[in-house]
């Protein structure tokens, strides 16, 4: 088991026509429109994209460190992790 830090609750956010050099290359206004979703809360199962598992961060409390397990289910870290 890897215990891994992670300190953001929601994805960064990738808009394509906003990306040196690429805006140029981006004829439809549609694909420039287009934003990517990258996980930064490490519970995606679509890594490196958001899927929302995000969302399960909500509830967690300032100051304390939780792990998650293979199905999503939260505890709180032991004290020799924090």
């Amino acid at each position: 088991m890897r215990i891994i830090r992670h300190d953001r609750n929601r994805p960064y956010s990738i808009k394509l026509g906003e990306v040196k050099g690429l805006k140029e290359l981006l004829t439809d206004e549609k694909t420039r429109g287009y934003e990517l979703h990258i996980c930064a809360c490490g519970l995606s199962k679509n890594k490196p994209f958001c899927d929302g598992t995000h969302m399960k961060t909500d509830a967690e409390e300032a100051g304390k460190i939780y792990t998650y397990d293979n199905e999503g289910s939260r505890g709180e870290a032991a004290s020799h992790y924090k």
